[in-house]
């Protein structure tokens, strides 16, 4: 046995739909927006506590204008 592990990347795609279809059953809508900002934090890339920052700075710009 080698000394490297081959690690699988993780396929998120069955919990992004069951997670879409909860979000449409509450009456809303999923934006491609929302679909990267999901896969950035299912791999690692950021947290959920930024893409709320994110969308909280965003809601700001906009009441202010």
């Amino acid at each position: 046995m080698s000394g490297g592990t081959v690690v699988a990347k993780k396929n998120y795609t069955v919990s992004m739909k069951n997670a879409e279809a909860s979000v449409r059953m509450e009456g809303y809508t999923v934006t491609p927006k929302m679909r990267n900002q999901c896969k950035q934090v299912l791999s690692g890339k950021t947290t959920t506590a930024e893409c709320l920052r994110q969308f909280t700075v965003a809601k700001a710009a906009k009441v202010v204008k």
